[in-house]
C-alpha cells in the first residue's frame, strides 16, 4: 500500500465543499481543514503510485475551486 498526503490550497469560503466532496473519493482516507499555508489536507492510499497520481490528476485536482495541490509521498 502507497500513501501520500496532498495539500490543497482553494478559493475562499470554498472549503467545506471541497472536503464533502473529497470525502467521496474512494482512496481518500482523512480530510482536515488546516490553517497556515494550505486550506486542507487529505490522506490518500492506493495500491501503487501510479494510482495516486491519477487519483490526484484527475479526481482531486479536477474538483471545482481547487487552486493548486502539494504532494507529499511516504516512503515505504
Amino acid at each position: 500500500m502507497e500513501t501520500a498526503y496532498v495539500m490543497i490550497n482553494c478559493e475562499m469560503g470554498a472549503e467545506g465543499t471541497i472536503m464533502d466532496a473529497l470525502k467521496s473519493i474512494d482512496p481518500v482516507r482523512e480530510v482536515l481543514g488546516v490553517f497556515g499555508n494550505y486550506d486542507i489536507v487529505v490522506k490518500v492510499e492506493c495500491s501503487n503510485v501510479d494510482e495516486i497520481c491519477e487519483t490526484i490528476a484527475k479526481k482531486i485536482r479536477q474538483l471545482d475551486k481547487v487552486q493548486s495541490t502539494t504532494t507529499i509521498m511516504c516512503a515505504n
